[in-house]
C-alpha cells in the first residue's frame, strides 16, 4: 500500500519550507499493522551526486542511514525494512505506527535535482528485531596481554565499501588481523551483520562508525548505541527531529566518552575531507591518523602535524589508516595486510584494544616491520604512552626492531630531530640502545618533553654523505611518544 508519493526539487544552494541549505526534511504517517516498509528515491543528475538518506521512525530511532557512492544520470535508491531483515544501511525492527521523518543530506552535488520519493507499507505487525542483543562487543578472543595488530578504519557495502560485511571479516582473517573496526559512514546497520557472522571468524570486531562531517571525519569506537552524526548547519534539523542535544563534533566526543569509547580524527590533511573543525577542542580527541595510506605523498606531512599537536601538550595517540573500501583490492592502499596499527593490550577484547589505544602503547607499521620502545630512567622502565617523572639527568632509550629492511632510524625529541642511525636488514628482533644526555632533552615550556621514533627503508640510496631520504614510499614504522615531565614550579 502506497502511503506517500512526493515530487520535490533539491536546491543546490537554496532553502524553502521543506529544506535548509543543508537538509531536505519531511514527515509521513505510517498506519498500524505494518511489517514491511519500502522507500524509493529517484533522481536525475548531470554530474555525480552523493546524497545520504536518513529515515527516523516514530520513536526517533534511526532506521535508515545510507551514504552510497555518487552516481549521475537517472538513478533510484531502494530501501526495505521489516521486523527480521533490512537492506544495506538500514536497521530491522518493528514498523511502528505514527509520524516517520525523512532527511536528505545535501552533501555532494552541484545542481538543483528533481526527485521523487515513494513510501509503501504492507504486512502484519511483528515485534522481531535482530538489532537488539549484540554480543560481539563483549567477545574476548585472547585473555593474554601482548601486541595485537589490526585495522581501525574500514568500510563495507553498508555504506561506501565494495565488499559485504561477511567478506570484510573473511578478508581480515585471511590477512592475519587480530582486530577490526568497520567504520561505515553514518550508520550502525553493519553491527547486526557483524553479529550474524562474527562467530565464524577469529577477528575481534569493535563497535564503531565514522562521523563524516563537511569539515572533517572522525572515527568513534566502543559505542554503546548509535549516535546522530549530522553535525553541520543543523539548527533547523535539530528542531525538526526534536533532538535533546544538538549534534556537533564536540557533543559526539562527549557522548562517546560517556559510553567508555574513544574519538579519533581521521586523515586530518586529506584535502576537502581533512580536519577543518577549528572550534573543536583537540584535548577531547583520543587519537589521530598520522599515517593514511590512500593519501599518497600527503602522508609524510602527518608526522609533522602530529608533532605540532604534541609540542602544544596534547596527548593524542597516533594510529594508522588504510580507510579500506575494498580489502581485496589487487593494487592500491585499500588491500588488507599492508598497513597495520599495533596495540599492546591486556586482552584481545574491545575493552583491551580501546584501553591500549587510550594509553598510547601503539605503533604503526607497513609490511612485516615490527618494533617496541622503552626508556630507562632511575632503574625504572617506561613504554610508549607512559609519563616519566623526570628530574634531570641522562636517559637510555632501547628500541627493539625486527623483520625490517635496511634503512634509517630517526629519533625525534620534542618535535626536533635528535639523531639518525642506519640499520641493516634483519629477520629477527634486535635491540638498539641509545644514551640521550640531559642537554639533548628539549623541554617544552620548561617542564615537558617527548621522544618518539620513525624508520624509513633506504629504497633510494643517498647520493651524498649524511643524507637520509624520507618519503611516503619508504616509511616503515612510526612510534607513539614517551613523555618526560618535570614537576611544575
Amino acid at each position: 500500500m502506497e502511503i506517500c508519493r512526493r515530487k520535490c526539487r533539491l536546491l543546490y544552494s537554496g532553502e524553502d519550507d521543506f529544506q535548509s541549505r543543508r537538509y531536505f526534511m519531511f514527515s509521513f504517517t505510517v498506519p498500524s499493522s505494518c511489517d514491511i516498509l519500502c522507500l524509493s528515491i529517484s533522481r536525475f543528475t548531470h554530474s555525480d551526486a552523493q546524497i545520504p538518506v536518513a529515515l527516523f521512525d516514530s520513536d526517533g530511532d534511526m532506521r535508515i542511514f545510507r551514504a552510497s557512492e555518487g552516481a549521475k544520470g537517472y538513478y533510484t535508491d531502494n530501501y526495505k525494512i521489516s521486523g527480521k531483515s533490512a537492506s544495506s544501511g538500514a536497521v530491522p525492527g518493528p514498523i511502528k505506527e505514527g509520524e516517520w521523518k525523512l532527511v536528505l543530506y545535501k552533501r555532494r552535488f552541484c545542481e538543483d535535482i528533481e526527485m521523487e520519493i515513494v513510501v509503501e507499507v504492507s504486512g502484519i505487525a511483528s515485534d522481531s528485531n535482530e538489532g537488539n542483543g549484540l554480543s560481539f562487543p563483549d567477545r574476548v578472543i585472547n585473555a593474554s596481554e601482548g601486541w595485537y595488530r589490526g585495522e581501525l578504519h574500514v568500510h563495507s557495502s553498508e555504506s561506501t565499501g565494495r565488499r559485504s560485511v561477511e567478506d570484510v571479516l573473511a578478508a581480515a582473517e585471511e590477512a592475519g588481523l587480530d582486530f577490526l573496526a568497520i567504520t561505515d559512514h553514518f550508520t550502525s546497520s553493519h553491527w547486526r551483520l557483524i553479529e550474524k557472522f562474527y562467530r565464524e571468524h577469529k577477528v575481534l570486531c569493535l563497535r564503531s562508525m565514522e562521523v563524516s562531517g563537511d569539515r572533517g571525519h572522525a572515527n568513534v569506537h566502543g559505542l554503546a548505541d548509535w549516535i546522530n552524526p549530522l553535525v553541520d548547519d543543523n539548527e533547523r534539523l535539530f528542531r525538526f527531529l526534536g533532538l535533546k542535544d544538538q549534534p556537533s563534533m564536540e557533543v559526539i566526543a562527549d557522548s562517546v566518552h560517556s559510553m567508555g569509547g574513544i574519538f579519533g580524527i581521521n586523515h586530518p590533511l586529506s584535502g576537502m575531507v581533512g580536519w577543518q573543525y577549528g572550534d573543536f577542542p583537540i584535548e577531547k580527541a583520543d587519537m589521530i591518523d598520522i599515517w593514511a595510506s590512500p593519501d599518497g605523498v600527503t602522508t609524510l606531512s602527518y608526522p609533522t602535524l602530529y608533532d605540532s599537536y604534541l609540542v602544544q601538550g596534547y596527548r593524542l595517540t597516533a594510529v594508522g589508516s588504510s580507510d579500506s573500501h575494498d580489502p581485496r583490492q589487487e593494487k592500491g592502499p585499500w588491500r588488507f595486510g599492508q598497513l597495520y596499527t599495533y596495540v599492546y593490550a591486556d586482552t584481545l577484547s574491545s575493552k583491551g584494544i580501546i584501553d591500549g589505544i587510550r594509553r598510547g602503547r601503539v605503533f604503526i607499521a607497513f609490511g612485516t616491520s615490527r618494533m617496541d620502545m622503552t626508556l630507562s630512567y632511575k632503574l625504572r622502565y617506561y613504554h610508549m604512552g607512559d609519563i616519566v617523572p623526570y628530574e634531570g639527568g641522562d636517559v637510555e632509550l632501547s628500541i627493539e626492531i625486527g623483520s625490517n629492511p635496511s634503512g634509517n632510524l630517526f629519533i625525534m625529541i620534542s618535535g626536533q630531530l635528535h639523531s639518525v642511525h642506519y640499520l641493516n636488514a634483519s629477520n629477527e628482533m634486535r635491540t638498539y640502545t641509545f644514551r640521550i644526555p640531559e642537554k639533548d632533552i628539549h623541554m617544552l615550556r620548561s617542564y615537558s618533553a617527548f621522544i618518539r621514533v620513525e624508520f624509513f627503508e633506504d629504497v633510494v640510496k643517498a647520493k651524498f654523505w649524511g643524507m637520509a631520504h624520507r618519503d611516503e614510499k619508504s616509511m616503515r614504522f612510526l612510534s607513539n611518544p614517551i613523555w618526560l615531565n618535570k614537576e611544575m614550579r
